[in-house]
């Protein structure tokens, strides 16, 4: 059973041909406000079992409210989360499980929040579409008063990621814009290496007052040997 003001969204969670349902709902007094019911039927005939939370680091979600949906919106293959949550805010859970078993961890925001007009909603409804038709996805949301808001993906062909490597509070921004590299200049003696899907090593980077790189279309993961975390980075045409 769920709780006020709750937000269904029919998704296949585990891939498993038969559709599902993920809902988000009023956190107020609950240990948790994003749930996935599994369905226990067959895709014609749903029957949904027992809820269970959704996680994030290992946590439950419990902010205010939230609208989910699930979306691959870095187009990698498996599908993220996407909250519209409380004052607002627009939040993306980057999956770094797999898509038939999504893991979620840390987030960024898509739309920062507004807690003095709540322009977008409270939270905001979010779906995504390639509205242009310029071939990547753009965002609509909408408000509790009609209003719909289209934000366009002004992003050619690029990834931008934000990393925050454990051992230092040092964060890079690394930049790829038509298949090329962008390093800004550290102020650690940090060793950046470069691997392929397949975890062959690709190079080695030693940022100067600017690392340029040109990279063939592929899925790269970048490492940080300060840290020893690692990230994924996408590169498109």
């Amino acid at each position: 059973m769920t709780s006020n003001n709750s937000w269904p969204t029919v998704c296949d969670w585990n891939r498993d041909g038969r559709k599902d349902l993920l809902v988000g709902q009023e956190g107020i007094g609950s240990t948790s406000n994003v749930y996935v019911y599994l369905n226990d039927g067959t895709d014609s005939l749903p029957v949904f079992g027992d809820s269970t939370p959704v996680l994030h680091g290992g946590s439950p979600f419990t902010d205010r409210r939230t609208v989910p949906l699930l979306v691959d919106l870095d187009r990698d293959g498996k599908r993220d989360l996407v909250l519209g949550e409380w004052y607002s805010s627009v939040r993306l859970y980057t999956n770094i499980g797999t898509d038939t078993s999504p893991v979620f961890n840390t987030y960024i925001n898509l739309v920062q929040p507004d807690p003095d007009s709540f322009l977008n909603g409270n939270p905001p409804r979010v779906n995504f579409t390639d509205w242009d038709g310029d071939g990547d996805l753009d965002m609509m949301t909408c408000d509790y008063y009609g209003s719909v808001f289209l934000r366009r993906n002004i992003t050619p062909a690029s990834v931008v990621e934000r990393y925050e490597p454990q051992a230092s509070s040092y964060k890079l921004q690394a930049t790829i814009t038509r298949g090329v590299l962008f390093l800004p200049y550290s102020p650690l003696p940090t060793l950046y290496s470069l691997f392929s899907r397949d975890g062959r090593k690709v190079m080695s980077l030693h940022p100067g007052a600017n690392d340029v790189r040109r990279l063939p279309v592929g899925t790269y993961f970048i490492s940080f040997e300060s840290s020893g975390t690692a990230r994924k980075i996408v590169v498109r045409r």
